[in-house]
């Protein structure tokens, strides 16, 4: 791929992203057409992999490069979108400190069947040379670098880095030619809608300061996967193969775990106007069976308030028994649990 001159945002940046593979969707791609030994080549655990909530699907895909009005995307909910954008000035910010040589932000690499748009790339300094978090050795001075940014809820953090998040940058390196990428992670400690909607708001000079005890800023990195860059254009190959030869993949795969499935369907249907589903009386049995199941867990509460915790206060007592042999009792927790009796026949 080659530099071009787009810049992120702007119509002509859109248009070029319309038909093209980009950086977050090639985790896709890879998760679609990757087989378990090969992401274990490259280091990666597959179940662990698989695992992940995929961002779109390779059935998507497909129909975006194709163009055939299949494809439809669900644009990022606005507290995400501005407030990540709002802040990565401020992680560009961090990342500029103690260098000489100014870093570049937004630069966009193309050719006729994808894009990559950069967050911030730079050439290596001496703050940069330490040991790579991920992969041996270190930097070297000169050296391309690329970097990511991802503002992350402080909950991800604990599951440690997604492997979609790898993907993209290493992608990236793949469409450069650079040396190695830094992660850039942002959490924000208070991350509540109204505190992300504060931060839009501020002008850049007040963001600064405010961010400057606010938000957490982790850089990782990470040296170049050769095995893993080499799976990617693998499995973009296949995908391009695939598409040349109307070969459709799959709308979902079909190990995946239900939670995943009907994302991935979600993913390819949320917007089009012919996907909808003809069901009879489905729904309105559902409703029925629904509102039976709620009459019985309404009854249930009013149960347990009105007899079981009135009579645990009225006689000082936790446990519980009747003529059958059931029995209850409440935890230390304040659950009410019961145990049937057992039937031995």
């Amino acid at each position: 791929m080659k530099k071009v001159k787009l810049k992120q945002g702007t119509l002509a940046w859109e248009n070029a992203r319309a038909t093209r593979i980009g950086g977050s969707e090639v985790f896709d791609i890879v998760r679609y057409y990757a087989t378990e030994q090969e992401l274990q080549n490259c280091g990666i655990n597959p179940e662990h992999f698989k695992e992940e909530k995929p961002y779109t699907t390779a059935w998507a895909l497909y129909h975006k490069v194709l163009d055939d009005g299949e494809y439809q995307r669900e644009e990022l909910a606005p507290e995400f979108a501005e407030y990540g954008h709002a802040v990565e000035p401020y992680g560009l910010y961090v990342l500029q400190k103690s260098r000489q040589k100014r870093l570049k932000a937004g630069e966009v690499y193309a050719d006729e069947r994808l894009i990559a748009s950069l967050d911030i790339s730079g050439t290596a300094e001496e703050v940069d040379i330490r040991p790579f978090d991920r992969g041996s050795g270190s930097p070297k001075l000169g050296q391309r670098f690329v970097c990511e940014q991802k503002s992350m809820m402080p909950q991800m953090v604990k599951n440690g880095i997604p492997y979609k998040y790898l993907i993209q940058a290493q992608y990236q390196l793949v469409a450069t030619g650079a040396d190695f990428y830094i992660l850039q992670v942002m959490v924000l400690k208070n991350d509540t809608v109204f505190e992300r909607g504060k931060i839009v708001q501020m002008t850049l000079k007040k963001r600064k300061e405010y961010l400057a005890d606010k938000l957490s800023v982790s850089n990782f990195y990470i040296a170049s996967n050769e095995h893993l860059a080499a799976l990617i254009k693998t499995c973009l190959g296949r995908f391009f193969k695939a598409v040349e030869e109307r070969n459709e993949p799959t709308p979902f795969i079909a190990t995946d775990s239900q939670k995943n499935i009907i994302h991935s369907i979600r993913c390819n249907s949320l917007f089009s106007k012919e996907r909808v589903i003809s069901c009879g009386a489905a729904i309105k049995n559902y409703l029925k069976a629904k509102a039976r199941v709620d009459a019985a867990e309404q009854e249930r509460k009013d149960m347990l308030q009105r007899f079981f915790i009135e009579k645990a206060k009225e006689l000082n007592g936790c446990k519980f028994k009747d003529e059958d042999g059931n029995t209850a009792q409440f935890s230390a927790s304040g659950a009410f649990l019961v145990k049937e009796a057992v039937d031995n026949g």
